[in-house]
């Protein structure tokens, strides 16, 4: 067998680890759109507050020309702050500098909003833009008077960087926890796989134990359980049917083989050859039967006639058997008796649930003496809905109810009453796949088998 190489990275590999990197993306880009929206508020609002300095120190201005203080202070300003945030410029009519630290003037009365550049002692600073309000006085004078951005790009910048820290160690921290919770749960997966490989290859250690919590690791350990236990049972099933075949179909082989050498010896005649031959032929049309029979129990327990499934009349069905079997059994002397509720519905294969009803039928019928009655029912209780097939025969012993319903098995030793014992396990195959209640009870005398139909699958 092919030795599989050690996966590299397998918590890099997991679903948990995956979904950590789409939350760190997610977180990112989150990151960023919020980045943007807070940087667009504050720059607003950085804008106005920048642009109501600008106003009162324009109103400011206006007072001490009225004052006829207006070039003192315009001084006294650019003396403490030669190189901003505070720009300023007063010109005469003749557009020559009386005071200030600009070099250009906008033309026109109002604000303007413009590349910060040819300032007088301009230091270096990350102001690249500059608001500016342009007055005009009476007597030809132009005064402008300004702020640079200086401080909302500081902010700007204080404000990324923290993004950006608080951003990049959050990333780390989900990545952190992507890879804890993906080893985490890696151990957790690797215990429930190795566990699951151990019963596979013949441990007895079921049921498999999950987290404990409830989570899905619980669910998944539930489900395995289920599955493990189904495969378990198929397996035993499967080495049973080989056991069984092996000594059930070896007597009517052995007998059949009799019958052709036998066929083989000198002075044996035509008539006493066409019996035995046709013996022969009737010991393999019944090894084929029993055959067809296997195979569609195997069928039916993997499932694989789910897709005629179809909504169909349960009470309509048990009526059908009824009408068929009760000449049949009132021919052989047992009394018939059929109580049937009306209106009910199932869904379901007909072709397979007629064939679970009419092999318990055949089965009380071939297995019951003469005059013993046979009762045929469909009942709706408060909770259920359930069929019985009742006799008055012999029954079978409690402690034997379980071991009827596999394949191959007959309570009569001598292996001489009809059929290979496969029509109650073809009964169960069916049940299970219907999810049907199968239970056998004792009747007192005789045999009941009652079947529970499921109400979620109930019309």
């Amino acid at each position: 067998m092919r030795r599989t190489e050690p996966m590299r990275n397998p918590v890099l590999r997991t679903a948990a680890f995956r979904l950590a990197l789409w939350q760190a993306a997610l977180f990112a880009l989150l990151g960023a759109a919020l980045l943007g929206i807070v940087w667009l508020r504050i720059n607003d609002y950085a804008q106005d507050e920048l642009r109501g300095k600008v106003a009162t120190e324009m109103a400011s201005l206006r007072q001490a020309d009225a004052d006829g203080t207006l070039v003192m202070q315009l001084r006294q300003r650019l003396a403490v702050l030669p190189a901003g945030p505070d720009y300023y410029l007063l010109t005469d009519a003749q557009q020559r500098v009386i005071a200030g630290n600009l070099r250009y003037r906008p033309d026109a009365i109002g604000w303007h909003t413009l590349p910060l550049r040819g300032a007088i002692g301009k230091d270096n600073n990350d102001a690249d833009r500059v608001h500016l309000y342009v007055a005009h006085f009476p007597d030809g004078r132009w005064l402008v008077v300004g702020r640079d951005n200086r401080l909302v790009v500081e902010l700007g910048e204080v404000l990324s960087d923290s993004f950006i820290d608080v951003g990049g160690l959050a990333i780390m921290l989900v990545l952190l926890g992507g890879g804890l919770a993906s080893w985490r749960y890696l151990r957790r997966i690797d215990a429930l796989g190795a566990r699951a490989e151990r019963v596979l290859e013949g441990a007895q250690e079921l049921p498999l134990v999950g987290s404990g919590h409830g989570d899905e690791l619980d669910r998944l350990a539930a489900r395995l359980n289920r599955l493990l236990e189904r495969t378990r049972v198929l397996m035993e099933g499967m080495r049973q049917v080989s056991n069984d075949i092996a000594h059930d179909l070896r007597t009517p082989l052995a007998r059949t083989r009799q019958r052709l050498e036998a066929s083989l010896a000198d002075g044996m005649d035509a008539a006493r050859l066409r019996q035995t031959i046709g013996e022969a032929v009737g010991d393999i049309d019944d090894l084929l039967a029993t055959f067809r029979a296997l195979l569609r129990i195997a069928s039916v327990e993997a499932r694989q006639r789910r897709s005629g499934f179809e909504m169909i009349d349960l009470s309509a069905l048990f009526e059908d058997v009824a009408e068929i079997y009760r000449p049949v059994a009132e021919d052989s002397g047992h009394p018939f008796e059929a109580h049937i509720a009306a209106g009910q519905h199932l869904h379901g294969d007909r072709a397979l649930l007629t064939q679970m009803l009419v092999n318990l039928v055949e089965n009380a019928l071939n297995h019951t003496p003469t005059c013993s009655l046979l009762r045929l029912e469909l009942q709706v209780q408060a909770d259920a809905v359930i069929g019985r097939v009742t006799d008055r025969g012999p029954g079978i012993p409690p402690e034997s109810h379980a071991q009827v319903l596999k394949r191959f098995v007959r309570l009569d030793s001598s292996r001489n009453p009809p059929g290979a014992g496969l029509g109650l396990a073809l009964v169960a195959a069916i049940g299970d796949l219907h999810g049907i209640g199968l239970v056998l009870r004792d009747a007192m005398p005789g045999l009941t088998v009652e079947l529970h139909f499921p109400r979620a699958r109930m019309g």
